[in-house]
């Protein structure tokens, strides 16, 4: 995982970690080193000393003589190493004169040197001569374990001395448990505190991030838009980092706030224009109709172009004036000035009807209907119930082909349906296997002048177009009556689903 995908806390504890763990592995390792140069100097320095004590002959005896006693032979002067003073157990030389190596080792608990194997006197003499007696090195002595030896040559003769490395390994392991413990604990202990120090440190930016999360959960979406909620002036002073963020939110939810000002004047302005227009054009609407039906009688004994002039100006009226009552309605819906009643509505009777008509108006269609055989009843209004089924069911017929399918059905939920829904509705549902609506616009169904072809107008009759209000209107007088519509639609359908709550 990224570590920019983690939390900021997260991730500055981890970098403190890391950082932490840097720099107590340097130091863990620094200190192996320095504890290591000064074990293997000591050893090298004992090694030395020795060595030269028995090249110089000083005091000792070789392995044929007791002590004081003077060797003539090479072997002997150099075996004289494992009898110098302070001379631990393990301690070995091997000599080489040219005629094959020999080689011994002192042991705790034996009065004589124990004779090394020729696999360990080999591995000792692969040791090259140095040019000083500084020229140490380690080497691995099968069956013994690591040496610490130095080797030189003399007039033919190749001699080894060797002292143990194995108490300084240990020695050196321990510091390297012991320093990798004491470091992990630190460590430990640094992250757990740099924890608690980040954390209370990082508050302020939480509170800014509590804010923005308290504003994202405000609905903004209707109604006049009420944004009050800001960073706490002292968590918005500039300067610093969370000042710097703080601040910028302020100024963001300033932009916001009067944005969302201006967008409500200004919807409250159009929907009181809207509503103003619709009502003083009903009057002049309403004269056009009434002067134009005072030539009914008439109209046999005028010229057929005037007659159909007429019949031209009276349909227009009335289209006119139910978009002028459709904008009206909207526009008391969209204010929340439209009342509603209480009363309990006979869907199942209500559908009946509905569907009558259905098959009259719609000779082309095949429409069904399916409802239980007890009464379904709801509360609202009559009148607002059978438009909002008028509305949904006259647009399944209106905008698929002949020959379309179109089925109503209705039941009883006995379900939690919303949270704000409830717990009992009625479900109509209304179906088509038509063409389906445009994806472009599936999401925009309820909104006004919404319509599938922009380029359709009204026509007269029930096959005209659409002015895009239906189901805009729908929506508002069904959550006026507190329940929900909804719209599902593919390529081989559509399905509007009212839900409305049980009487």
């Amino acid at each position: 995982m990224r570590l920019r995908r983690w939390r900021l806390q997260t991730r500055l504890i981890v970098l403190a970690g890391l950082v932490l763990l840097l720099v107590g592995a340097g130091i863990g390792a620094a200190s192996w080193v320095s504890v290591r140069t000064s074990l293997m100097s000591d050893l090298d320095e004992q090694l030395t000393s020795m060595a030269s004590h028995a090249r110089s002959g000083g005091p000792g005896s070789g392995p044929g003589a007791g002590p004081g006693t003077e060797s003539t032979s090479a072997v002997d002067s150099a075996l004289r190493f494992l009898f110098q003073p302070g001379v631990g157990d393990g301690a070995l030389a091997v000599v080489d004169s040219g005629g094959g190596g020999e080689g011994l080792i002192a042991e705790a608990g034996l009065n004589r040197p124990r004779s090394l194997s020729s696999d360990a006197i080999e591995a000792l003499l692969s040791v090259e001569p140095g040019t000083s007696e500084a020229s140490h090195e380690s080497v691995r002595v099968p069956g013994f374990g690591v040496y610490r030896v130095v080797a030189f040559k003399e007039n033919g003769t190749r001699t080894v001395y060797g002292v143990p490395q194995g108490s300084v390994d240990a020695a050196l392991d321990r510091t390297a448990w012991t320093t990798s413990v004491v470091v992990l604990i630190g460590v430990l202990i640094t992250a757990g505190l740099m924890a608690v120090i980040i954390h209370r440190q990082l508050r302020d930016l939480r509170d800014v991030a509590r804010t923005a999360r308290e504003v994202t959960d405000l609905e903004l979406s209707a109604g006049k838009p009420e944004l009050a909620l800001r960073v706490p002036s002292e968590l918005a002073i500039p300067g610093t980092e969370v000042g710097d963020v703080g601040a910028a939110v302020n100024r963001m939810l300033d932009h916001v706030g009067s944005a969302l000002d201006e967008r409500y004047r200004g919807t409250e302005q159009m929907r009181r224009f809207v509503a103003d227009a619709s009502h003083e054009l009903r009057t002049p609407i309403a004269t056009i109709r009434g002067w134009a039906d005072l030539t009914r009688p008439y109209r046999d004994d005028l010229p057929d172009e005037v007659t159909t002039s007429l019949g031209k100006i009276d349909s227009g009226a009335m289209r006119m004036s139910s978009l002028v009552d459709d904008l009206l309605l909207l526009a008391r819906l969209e204010a929340g000035r439209q009342p509603t009643s209480e009363d309990t509505v006979d869907v199942s009777s209500l559908l009946v009807e509905l569907v009558e008509d259905a098959h009259v108006v719609n000779p082309d269609h095949r429409i069904s209907l399916d409802v239980p055989p007890e009464a379904l009843e709801v509360r609202g209004a009559a009148d607002q119930v059978r438009r909002v089924v008028a509305i949904v069911l006259t647009n399944a017929c209106v905008h698929t082909p002949p020959g379309t399918t179109v089925h109503v059905e209705a039941q009883a939920m006995r379900k939690p349906v919303s949270g704000q829904l409830p717990s009992d509705v009625v479900s109509i549902r209304i179906s088509d296997d038509g063409q389906g609506i445009p994806p472009e616009i599936r999401d925009r169904v309820f909104d006004r002048f919404v319509r599938g072809d922009p380029s359709r107008a009204r026509q007269d009759g029930a096959k005209g177009g659409s002015s895009g209000l239906g189901l805009a209107i729908a929506a508002g007088l069904v959550d006026l009556m507190h329940g929900s519509i909804s719209m599902s639609s593919t390529e081989a359908g559509t399905t509007f689903e009212l839900r409305l709550p049980v009487a």
